[in-house]
Formats: structure tokens, sequence, C-alpha cells
């Protein structure tokens, strides 16, 4: 599903493509990050390589979401208050699973925690996006 939003995306704005294998890496890593020190449990809960469970979240919600922000950004001029939104908007999706029980917090995890741990990559990938872009116009600005 989050591809068919994504392939309209595409279509409207080719240059949103290319925040999509920076995304992979970025909620990867946070994704890995969290699974090692078991500050989240995906369900289904695995014995071993729990980080599977956040594949489908990695490779194609979360490139799609990231897509979506930049789109808005480049239409609205907003980078940090749609920064915020997003973060703010993911966060309350995620407790919203975190209601459903399909998403467990340990360690003491939480959700003001969740809410950083998708700030810090959005703004990360908005920073690139803006530097990817200024580099494909032939200009090279400090970003």
């Amino acid at each position: 599903m989050p591809w068919i939003i994504g392939i309209l995306l595409y279509k409207k704005q080719k240059e949103l493509l290319r925040v999509v294998p920076f995304v992979w890496v970025i909620s990867t890593l946070v994704c890995v990050w969290g699974n090692h020190y078991k500050f989240w449990i995906v369900k289904p809960e695995r014995k071993s390589k729990q980080y599977l469970t956040t594949m489908p979240y990695n490779l194609g919600l979360y490139p799609i979401l990231c897509m979506f922000m930049v789109y808005w950004i480049e239409k609205t001029k907003q980078g940090l208050p749609l920064v915020f939104l997003f973060s703010l908007f993911t966060t309350i999706a995620e407790y919203g699973l975190v209601l459903r029980k399909k998403v467990t917090y340990r360690n003491d995890w939480n959700s003001l925690k969740t809410f950083f741990s998708y700030v810090l990559p959005y703004y990360f990938v908005y920073r690139y996006y803006l530097w990817a872009h200024s580099l494909s116009k032939g200009e090279f600005k400090e970003v």
C-alpha cells in the first residue's frame, strides 16, 4: 500500500526518489539499534533476527513517509515545522500500535524517546534532500 502512494508522488516529482536509499539506511540503522538494545519489540516476537519484523517499515512505510514529507516541504517551504509535524504524526501512529499490542516498549523506552527517534532521522532526511537537490542543480551550498 505505501508504495502506491510512492508511485503517485514519484510521478509528480521524480527527485523525491533520491531520498529512498538514504531513508533505507537510516531507518534500518535505527531499528537494528533499537532491536539490539531491546527498546521495542515489533510483533511477532522472534527468538532471533528480531530486526526482520521492522523490515516492512524500513523498506515501505518510512521511505514513503519521507518522500511525502519532502514533497510537502517543497510545496510549502516549511521545512522544520513539517519535520516536527511528521515526527509527531509518526509517533502518534506508533503509539496506536502500542495500544493495539503490535509494538511493546521495554528497557525504559517511551513515546517521548520514540518522538526523538523519528525527529532526528526526519531532520537528517530533510538536510540530505536539500544537499542532494542543490547538487543536482549544479549549485553547492552549505546545508
